[in-house]
C-alpha cells in the first residue's frame, strides 16, 4: 500500500502549488478603484528612463505598481524606500511580464507630493543596498565622462540598464553577448574564480577549502550587495554559495538536485516566476551546462593550459546557447550564428573590466584629481565596444526570424534534444525521433492536423 502515501504526497504537493497561485493571482490583480484617486505609494526600485517619462516600481497597500512621472531634476531626484502621496488612475495591467512580477496596475502621474520621511525608519537591506549602489554609480560616471561607455561600464559591474541606448542593447544581442550585461552567474564564477586564485595559497585540504570558501562567499555577497540584490543576482549568489559549501566538504555540489532546489524555492515564493523569460533562459542555461558541457569536455583532452581554457569556454558556450536557442528565438525572434567567436572574446574581457572598474573605484575616492589613473578603463571599453561592434557588421551573422510560434519552440527544443542523444549515444531511435518531429511540423503547416 506505499502508493497511498506516494499518491497522498503527490495531492498535498498540488494543493499547495494551486493555493500558492491563486494567492499570487490575487497579488497581480488589481483590486483597487479604476477611479481617478489619491494614494499613498512607496518606490522599490530605481528608475526606469523611458523617453519622455521615469518609470518607477511602487507599492500601495500590498500591491505593487508601476507609476510613470515626468522628466525633471525632482523626479530624477528620488531614492528607493521613498514615499509619495500621487494623483492618479491606476489599469489593471495585461502584460504576461508584469503578471510573473506580481505587478498589478499602471497609472501616469502628474500629481505628486514627495512625503517627509520620519528618522525612525525600520532598516530594509534591499533599499540600502540600491541606494548604495545609486551612490556608487554616481562616481562611476564621474570616472567615465563617455555616455556609451559609461551604460556598458554600469551594466557590467551592477547591472543598470537604464542609460544604454537601444542601438548598444542590439549590438550587444546581434553579437551572443547580451547575457554579460545582467549580473549573473557569469559575474559570480568569473569573481569566483579570480578570488580562488587569489587565495591558492591556503592549499587544497579541507581546512584549506573551508577557510578559502569562508573568505571567498561573504565577499560574494558583498558584491550581490553592491548590485542592489535583484533576484537574479541573488539567485546566483545563492547558486554558488550551495557550490562553495559542498565543494569545501568534498561533495558533488552542483547536480540536477541543486538546480531543482534553486527553482523550487524561487517558485515557491513566487509560482508565476516560472512565465518570467530570464528564468526560463537562466535555468535553461544551467541545465545545458550540466548536462551537455561535461560530454562537449570530453571529446578533446589537451595538457597546453591555454587551449585547455579556450576548448572549455567554447564548450560551455556551445553547451549554453544549445539549451537558450528555442526560447531566445522564440521570445527575441533572432539567434546570433558568431555567438563563440565573440563569448570568446568578451568573457575574458569581462573579467578584466570587472577588475579594471572596482580598481577605479577604489582610487577614485583617495585620487580624485589624478586622471590618468582612469585612462586603462576609458581605453579598455572603448576598445571593447568597437571589436563588438565590428563583429557586429559581418554579414549574416544574425539569423532573424519574425514567424516562430511556441509549436516551432517546442520542436526545435525536442529536435536538439534528440539530436545531441544521437551524436552522443549513437542511437537510430534518436534519428527516427528527428525525423518523427519534422514530419509533425510540416503537417502542421500543411493543416492536415
Amino acid at each position: 500500500m506505499r502508493w497511498l502515501f506516494g499518491f497522498g504526497l503527490f495531492f498535498l504537493s498540488l494543493s499547495a502549488a494551486g493555493t500558492l497561485t491563486f494567492q499570487c493571482w490575487q497579488e497581480s490583480v488589481w483590486h483597487g478603484s479604476s477611479e481617478e484617486q489619491i494614494y499613498r505609494v512607496q518606490i522599490l526600485d530605481d528608475a526606469v528612463i523611458k523617453p519622455q517619462t521615469l518609470m518607477y516600481r511602487v507599492k500601495t497597500g500590498n500591491q505593487q505598481a508601476l507609476v510613470y512621472l515626468p522628466k525633471d531634476s525632482a523626479t530624477f531626484a528620488l531614492y528607493p524606500a521613498d514615499s509619495l502621496i500621487i494623483r492618479a488612475r491606476f489599469r489593471q495591467t495585461d502584460f504576461q511580464y508584469h503578471r510573473s512580477h506580481l505587478i498589478a496596475a499602471t497609472a501616469f502621474v502628474r500629481d505628486w507630493e514627495q512625503i517627509e520621511q520620519s528618522s525612525k525608519q525600520p532598516f530594509n537591506l534591499r533599499f540600502t543596498a540600491l541606494k548604495c549602489r545609486r551612490y556608487l554609480i554616481e562616481h562611476l560616471h564621474k570616472i567615465i565622462t563617455d555616455d556609451k561607455e559609461f551604460s556598458v561600464a554600469a551594466a557590467l559591474m551592477f547591472g543598470y540598464r537604464a542609460e544604454m541606448d537601444k542601438d548598444l542593447q542590439q549590438t550587444f544581442a546581434a553579437t551572443g553577448s547580451a547575457h554579460i550585461l545582467s549580473v549573473s552567474g557569469l559575474h559570480f564564477s568569473i569573481l569566483y574564480g579570480i578570488l580562488y586564485f587569489i587565495f591558492s595559497f591556503l592549499g587544497n585540504s579541507q581546512r584549506g577549502m573551508i577557510i578559502r570558501q569562508a573568505i571567498i562567499l561573504p565577499l560574494l555577497w558583498f558584491f550581490a550587495f553592491m548590485t542592489g540584490m535583484p533576484p537574479p543576482v541573488v539567485r546566483a549568489a545563492s547558486m554558488l554559495t550551495l557550490w562553495g559549501i559542498g565543494n569545501s566538504f568534498l561533495l558533488q555540489p552542483f547536480s540536477l538536485n541543486t538546480v531543482g532546489v534553486a527553482a523550487f524555492f524561487m517558485l515557491l515564493y513566487n509560482p508565476y516566476g516560472l512565465f518570467d523569460v530570464s528564468f526560463q533562459l537562466s535555468f535553461s542555461a544551467m541545465l545545458a551546462i550540466l548536462l551537455i558541457y561535461p560530454k562537449l569536455f570530453e571529446l578533446y583532452q589537451s595538457r597546453n593550459p591555454v587551449l585547455r581554457y579556450v576548448w572549455g569556454m567554447s564548450c560551455v558556450s556551445v553547451a549554453a546557447q544549445l539549451g537558450t536557442a528555442p526560447l531566445s528565438i522564440y521570445y527575441f525572434h533572432q539567434f546570433p550564428l558568431l555567438f563563440l567567436l565573440t563569448n570568446l572574446f568578451a568573457i575574458p574581457v569581462t573579467g578584466i573590466l570587472l577588475g579594471l572598474i572596482s580598481v577605479s573605484l577604489s582610487l577614485y575616492f583617495p585620487f580624485s584629481s589624478q586622471e590618468w589613473l582612469m585612462i586603462p578603463l576609458n581605453k579598455a571599453l572603448h576598445i571593447f565596444i568597437a571589436v563588438l561592434e565590428w563583429f557586429e557588421s559581418i554579414p549574416n551573422g544574425l539569423l532573424v526570424t519574425e514567424k516562430f510560434s511556441i509549436v516551432d519552440m517546442f520542436c526545435l527544443f525536442f529536435s536538439l534534444i534528440s539530436g545531441i542523444m544521437l551524436f552522443f549515444r549513437k542511437r537510430i531511435i534518436y534519428l527516427c525521433l528527428i525525423v518523427i518531429i519534422v514530419l509533425f511540423r510540416f503537417f502542421i503547416m500543411w493543416n492536415i492536423f
